[in-house]
């Protein structure tokens, strides 16, 4: 094939970041690329393996005199985020990626270019296959399904990896100087219960949330923004102190893992009883509304009259609502050693009542093993007391900064010595691969680091060519350093 990067360096990792280019391997369908990987490692003569889920895992043995310096893993996932301009034609299913160089940047013409995390496979492809180097044993784990979810890493066999030290390199949206140090581990439950029903009576009221900026709960949960379902909870709990209320319907949220900012309720009180409802409904989201005047300046509470045939019992709606009421949501713990990072949070993400049954869906966030194990003991001892069956879904590992990291810190250092800049330290209360691994091989010591790169999950995704050399060059004194500290 004919090579868009040819007279650029590394020549070898940029031949293989285009070969992988060529092979469509969106989340989920990365069979071709895993074949690609595996007849690689039998080309050169590497150990491999390959498990269901896509995933490969190739061993090279240290270099000559280094054959029993501790391992190292190297890390990144095959898959990438397929995004194009509307106007273009490119079928992610077949089409092999169309590169182009800009002012020094490797990019995709119309589609996103899978530098997240072709950058990884190419450089653990270039350092399997070198020969003039020196390097310790390396494990080098190429993962799918990464974006959506961390599925390939939650499925890979970590009993595989004898390596204690891991590199990852996942980028796509960072600087070369910015290395990641902490992740949080997840865990999702949903809280079921299925109500008894009666004919409605009463006044109905239709009460709704509206305006709350909800956003992503691990980008912005520091930012103490409104949940519309705790929000909603707490009024109808304000009008239950004063009278019978029944619920009809109670929704809100589409996302798990997003701060619901819409919220609707249809409730029945008394007959005569709706605008003494709709006055303690309105006089507390006139407070809410104070509260949350610097998170949620659009928050808005309507009240409207409104018509049902049923209703819940009165016992059911009970416990609906205290059990969101009570339900732990938001930050429950900052980190002592990171300034302003969230090690520890909860979010009520959806309520649903398809088919006349109550589904409440929570995902909880920790860096902390611990913390996620005391909350979700929490959130099952709440939903025994008061009805609801806790169902426990997908889990995954998290990783909490180290500050006594001995790779990190011989990274960091070299990393000072060859381009005279300190590494700026990042975390992220959202999930990662380390994280699994991690939760996993409980000693494994991690860095992360990737060229400079941005616009990750867009058509307009770069790679910056000068930064992808150095790091290459970065990682191979990396190699060296550690071998000699043997």
């Amino acid at each position: 094939m004919d090579y868009i990067t040819k007279g650029w360096e590394p020549a070898d990792a940029l031949r293989y970041f285009e070969e992988i280019s060529a092979i469509p391997r969106g989340s989920g369908k990365e069979g071709a690329v895993a074949d690609y990987i595996c007849q690689f490692a039998k080309e050169h003569g590497l150990e491999y393996y390959r498990d269901d889920a896509q995933n490969v895992l190739v061993r090279k043995p240290g270099s000559k005199g280094y054959e029993d310096v501790p391992a190292l893993m190297l890390q990144g996932h095959t898959d990438m985020v397929c995004v194009k301009l509307p106007e273009s034609s490119h079928d992610f299913e077949k089409d092999p990626l169309q590169l182009e160089i800009v002012d020094g940047k490797l990019k995709a013409k119309g589609t996103t270019l899978g530098a997240d995390d072709g950058i990884a496979c190419a450089y653990m492809l270039a350092f399997l296959a070198k020969e003039d180097y020196v390097h310790p044993p390396l494990e080098c784990v190429f993962t799918s399904m990464e974006e959506i979810g961390l599925l390939g890493a939650m499925a890979f066999d970590a009993s595989r990896i004898t390596a204690r030290r891991m590199i990852n390199m996942d980028g796509g949206a960072s600087n070369e100087w910015e290395t990641m140090v902490s992740c949080a581990g997840g865990q999702v439950y949903n809280f079921r219960r299925t109500p008894s029903w009666e004919t409605a009576s009463g006044d109905g009221l239709k009460l709704s949330i509206r305006g709350l900026l909800g956003g992503h709960s691990a980008a912005v949960m520091h930012m103490g923004r409104g949940n519309g379902l705790k929000l909603m909870a707490r009024i109808l709990a304000a009008v239950q102190a004063v009278m019978p209320v029944r619920i009809a319907s109670f929704t809100g949220g589409a996302k798990m893992n997003a701060i619901v900012s819409e919220a609707d309720a249809v409730i029945f009180v008394p007959e005569g009883k709706k605008t003494e409802a709709e006055q303690i409904a309105t006089a507390l989201g006139d407070a809410i509304r104070t509260e949350l005047s610097a998170s949620d300046p659009g928050f808005s509470l309507t009240c409207q009259e409104t018509a049902g045939d049923k209703v819940m019992t009165e016992e059911d709606s009970q416990a609906l609502i205290r059990f969101l009421q009570f339900l732990p949501n938001g930050v429950r713990a900052m980190s002592q050693e990171m300034e302003g990072l969230v090690v520890c949070s909860s979010n009520v993400g959806i309520l649903t009542m398809d088919g006349d049954t109550i589904d409440i869906c929570d995902c909880i966030r920790s860096a902390e093993d611990s913390l996620k194990a005391e909350v979700s003991a929490e959130m099952e001892a709440l939903a025994g007391l008061l009805g609801f069956t806790a169902v426990k879904g997908i889990g995954f590992g998290g990783w909490k900064f180290d500050p006594s990291s001995s790779l990190r810190t011989v990274c960091t250092g070299l990393y000072q010595k060859m381009f005279g800049r300190e590494m700026k330290f990042e975390a992220t209360h959202g999930g990662l691969e380390c994280g699994e691994f991690k939760s996993r091989i409980p000693d494994l010591d991690i860095m992360c680091v990737a060229p400079t790169a941005g616009e990750a999950h867009t058509p307009e995704e770069w790679l910056g060519l000068a930064s992808f050399k150095r790091i290459y060059d970065y990682l191979l004194e990396v190699f060296r350093v550690l071998c000699e500290e043997k």
